[in-house]
């Protein structure tokens, strides 16, 4: 009796783990529906912190800069610079009442440092990409123990184009290693990133807050970026000229509401729901959780080269990829780590259990736009 009385508490004991299990992974499914329009005027927004998702009545699609226009009740953060009224809520370009939670007001002052909020452009066009090669800026950052890594880096640019303007950020490098490469590369400019003016969590290098952060101080600056981590390396010549010949047809046969403006080079090898914590679509809901798990059109894109052409759409994008950056779990959720462990092989349609920071993040932003990663996914990987 007495075990037969262990055997049926073992066997509930099994069912418990595994059904939590379960519950834990199609949670994504199990999304709160809460249309914002729907809350009455008098009535105080809730700041949910489930996802907002109201796909059985979506209005029509339009881009995330006028979607980020529109005021929603509990979004709007006052301005203390302009006294106007900023929205801190993403909303899905695909369905105008599946709203995200708002960011903090106190990131502000931030955005509009960096120009982020108002930019007055001037915007590129694309009407000619000839212009690619003239103005364009590599950007990268690194730390003492990529310090090597970065140099092969930085010498296989200059091989390439030896009059090349690159920007290298330190991530508090030894001063020796700074002068090195000032030594080595003489036409380099090394800033020190300053994170003086951002939340103290924004020194953990390991979160990758610091990519958003240093593109959108560059783009200040320069009108394309081509951001290249540490350990990328340019392998064949002609880069520049044949992304900028791809650039120009695809300029011509884009069947997108905006000119796509970023560009990833180099695949993941799984989709975005692989990757994916749940917490993130609180800040950045989604319209299909089908879309992210598909590998024909829902596949993540690495991170480590991309390519930024300032348009209004790609502010837009970076804003909300630094407002991520600014929150302390947004950018990284408790648990987050690298290493994935992908359930029977499976690398699109199950959680492995890890998280790309920064790419998660941009990944989902663009394929919330774009709806196909092949879009934005340039076909010169090959040159890295």
């Amino acid at each position: 009796m007495r075990d037969k009385l262990i055997l049926v508490i073992g066997v509930t004991l099994a069912i418990f783990l595994i059904l939590s299990h379960y519950s834990e992974v199609t949670d994504y499914e199990n999304i709160e529906v809460h249309p914002r329009n729907l809350v009455k005027s008098n009535e105080k927004p809730q700041r949910s912190s489930k996802v907002i998702n109201t796909s059985s009545e979506s209005k029509p699609a339009q881009s995330q800069i006028a979607a980020s226009q529109r005021s929603s009740p509990g979004c709007d953060c006052k301005s203390e610079k302009s006294g106007k009224h900023i929205n801190l809520c993403y909303t899905d370009p695909q369905n105008l009442t599946s709203i995200g939670k708002q960011f903090d007001c106190g990131h502000l002052p931030i955005l509009e440092k960096l120009n982020l909020v108002d930019n007055p452009g001037p915007f590129v066009d694309f009407k000619s990409t000839d212009e690619i090669s003239k103005n364009i800026v590599f950007v990268s950052a690194t730390s003492d123990n990529h310090y090597e890594q970065a140099t092969n880096s930085i010498s296989s640019v200059y091989k390439m184009y030896p009059n090349a303007k690159f920007i290298l950020y330190s991530l508090s490098l030894k001063e020796t290693c700074i002068s090195q490469l000032k030594e080595k590369f003489e036409k380099i400019e090394v800033r020190v990133f300053d994170t003086s003016g951002y939340p103290d969590y924004t020194n953990n290098w390991m979160e990758y807050r610091f990519k958003p952060l240093i593109v959108a101080e560059v783009m200040k600056e320069y009108e394309y970026i081509w951001w290249m981590d540490a350990h990328i390396s340019v392998k064949t010549a002609g880069l520049i000229e044949a992304f900028s010949k791809e650039l120009s047809e695809n300029s011509k046969k884009t069947d997108t509401r905006v000119q796509i403006p970023i560009y990833f080079f180099i695949h993941s090898s799984h989709s975005n729901f692989a990757t994916l914590f749940k917490s993130l679509l609180t800040f950045f809901p989604t319209n299909s959780i089908s879309l992210l798990k598909d590998p024909n059109r829902g596949a993540q894109l690495g991170a480590n080269t991309i390519f930024f052409a300032r348009t209004k759409y790609t502010v837009e994008t970076v804003k909300w990829w630094v407002l991520c950056a600014l929150d302390q779990k947004c950018m990284n959720p408790p648990g987050a780590q690298v290493y994935c462990r992908f359930p029977d092989n499976d690398r699109n349609t199950q959680f492995a259990n890890c998280y790309r920071f920064d790419q998660s993040v941009l990944n989902l932003l663009m394929l919330n736009e774009f709806q196909d990663y092949k879009k934005y996914h340039s076909k010169l990987g090959s040159y890295f």
